[in-house]
């Protein structure tokens, strides 16, 4: 399989598509209904809402909007990988990787906030790593700074992609105070406006819901076998991936190897967003897939031999199945 989606064939998106389909089936026959947990933010509040006559009636609407948002953030994140060559030649690994890894953890099959903020992570990207071609990037990083202003309203600690936006500068700017100022002035400006509704309309009682208070703790985890299970098909192959990309970047041009390097930043403050207000298990943890994705098609990649990689994605679909079978017992 690794082998057929390591080309550049047009054919993989529609091939993709049915895979994913596949592999979901189960979540499509019983549909999640999504609930408001204490850490989402207002927009998602007010989403859910609007949702929840016609999912009520149609519940199979709350997959296919999230089937929608994986498959569209796998193949746009493909392309833009393929873009920017960080491999030797286009493949489809990524999106492959993307589709099977959120199938995976049952929690990342449920429509979410992060799950929606990973949509402005995909479009932010490109604009983050072509920083350093730009020779006035005051606008794009005014316009990455409000997206990531706008996904707060999703799920707070998502603001926390600041520190991204931040590692993005150092990598691919030399360093100008206004163009740091222009990327925190374009987080603020939602805020901004969303405060100025609140004084106009007299609603300062919600601005705690908007900006709540920041604490940090452990996520509420179940440490079970099948935590362990999901943790070493997830966790092994992404570190092998990590080796192999430093490994295969060392001999790629330099603005190549910042984006490498940017994404083992992007993996870290992923892994550290779910810490903040965390109470939602590992459902936030979705935030991570787009580059443990990528570090997951380097691992089938860059290997010559393909049999760990091919023996790690036919044990992850099997587990996938082993999931379904659980479930509908």
């Amino acid at each position: 399989m690794i082998r057929f989606f390591s080309g550049n064939n047009p054919l993989n998106v529609i091939t993709l598509f049915f895979l994913g389909i596949l592999i979901r089936l189960p979540y499509f026959i019983s549909p999640v209904i999504p609930q408001s947990a204490q850490t989402d933010g207002i927009i998602y509040e007010l989403l859910i809402k609007a949702l929840h006559p016609t999912g009520v009636v149609f519940p199979f609407i709350y997959p296919v909007i999230v089937y929608l948002l994986v498959y569209t953030q796998a193949i746009i994140f493909n392309g833009l990988i393929n873009d920017q060559k960080l491999f030797t030649s286009p493949n489809y690994l990524l999106a492959l990787y993307y589709l099977v890894i959120t199938a995976i953890v049952p929690e990342w099959n449920v429509l979410s906030p992060v799950l929606i903020i990973n949509t402005v992570l995909v479009w932010a990207w490109p604009r983050m790593v072509g920083l350093y071609h730009q020779a006035n990037p005051k606008t794009a990083l005014f316009n990455i700074g409000f997206g990531f202003g706008l996904a707060a309203f999703f799920y707070f600690p998502s603001v926390y992609l600041l520190l991204l936006l931040i590692v993005a500068l150092i990598l691919f700017r030399p360093f100008y105070i206004a163009e740091w100022l222009v990327a925190v002035l374009g987080i603020l400006t939602p805020f901004y406006f969303l405060l100025v509704y609140f004084f106009v309309w007299d609603h300062w009682n919600l601005t705690p819901k908007v900006i709540p208070e920041q604490v940090f703790k452990l996520p509420n985890v179940s440490f079970g076998w099948q935590f362990w299970i999901e943790l070493i098909f997830i966790g092994l192959p992404l570190l092998a991936g990590l080796l192999t990309s430093l490994n295969s970047s060392a001999r790629m041009l330099v603005q190549t190897r910042k984006s490498w390097n940017f994404m083992i930043f992007y993996l870290i403050i992923a892994l550290f967003i779910p810490f903040v207000n965390s109470s939602a298990g590992i459902t936030h943890w979705i935030l991570a897939v787009i580059p443990i994705s990528l570090f997951h098609a380097s691992f089938g990649f860059n290997l010559k031999k393909k049999l760990f990689p091919e023996l790690f994605l036919w044990l992850s679909l099997l587990w996938i199945v082993t999931n379904y079978i659980v479930m509908n017992k």
